[in-house]
């Protein structure tokens, strides 16, 4: 049986397979989502499943030449994150995403990256209110979105091949990303128009120079409503699972 090299893996999903066994969604850098069989794991509750759980770094081989592959020997590749309260359902959000929009065994290394980032981020905010989670989830949606290739430049207008204006107001679209459109005085935005001052602190977001402006409240919602439209057409109209079991639990605030 095939054997591939050792590699870094969370699980995003699991669910049961046959009498003992499991089937699980991991992320790893080298193979992006991949699949594969954890067998006997609902037998050995006092440690292999025990092991395989959430939010934990792990080390995977994996065996066989189809694309369900065999789990073989694991160990833990450091502590795991024990995310609390609200964190935990930001943390399954995430991981319903990666199993919704990643391809099958394509590497995408920055999407794991930023997965660990965002699990840091969550496990430092565990026990917080809402709103702290907002930045994390964000700047995770967008890297994402990047990835994926589903997000255009944020500073850059390729229409007028000049870098994106603050002051001026720019409309989303499908074909050339944001395009200038004329705003008057007193201007209301719809919903696919942002301001190029909004666009430039999202570009600032997803990097290592955002700054207080680009971590605003005001910031954040605009990189929320970005967001939605661009997951929109991806996620189509099955409702995400993990966002509505957060609205059961959690009532508005």
């Amino acid at each position: 049986m095939q054997q591939l090299p050792p590699q870094p893996a969370y699980i995003l999903h699991s669910r049961p397979f046959r009498d003992s066994s499991l089937i699980l969604e991991l992320l790893t850098p080298d193979y992006g989502r991949i699949a594969c069989i954890a067998k006997g794991a609902r037998r050995d509750k006092q440690r292999r499943q025990r092991a395989l759980q959430p939010f934990a770094p792990l080390l995977v081989t994996l065996m066989g030449r189809h694309d369900l592959k065999t789990l073989g020997p694991l160990e833990n590749a450091g502590q795991p994150l024990w995310l609390k309260g609200r964190a935990v359902y930001a943390g399954l959000y995430a991981n319903e995403l990666l199993v919704r929009l990643l391809p099958e065994g394509e590497s995408l290394v920055s999407v794991f990256a930023a997965y660990q980032r965002l699990l840091v981020e969550l496990g430092e905010l565990s026990g917080e209110h809402s709103s702290a989670l907002e930045l994390p989830l964000r700047r995770f949606e967008l890297n994402l979105l990047q990835a994926l290739g589903n997000c255009p430049e944020l500073d850059f207008c390729s229409l007028e091949n000049a870098t994106i204006q603050p002051g001026r107001c720019y409309r989303l679209t499908p074909e050339d990303g944001f395009v200038p459109v004329f705003a008057s005085a007193g201007h209301t935005l719809r919903v696919a128009e942002f301001y190029g001052e909004d666009l430039l602190q999202l570009a600032r977001l997803v990097t290592a120079e955002d700054s207080a402006e680009a971590r605003a409240p005001a910031v954040l919602s605009v990189a929320k409503r970005l967001n939605r439209q661009l997951l929109a057409p991806l996620l189509g109209s099955r409702p995400l699972k993990s966002r509505e079991l957060f609205r059961q639990v959690y009532a508005p605030e």
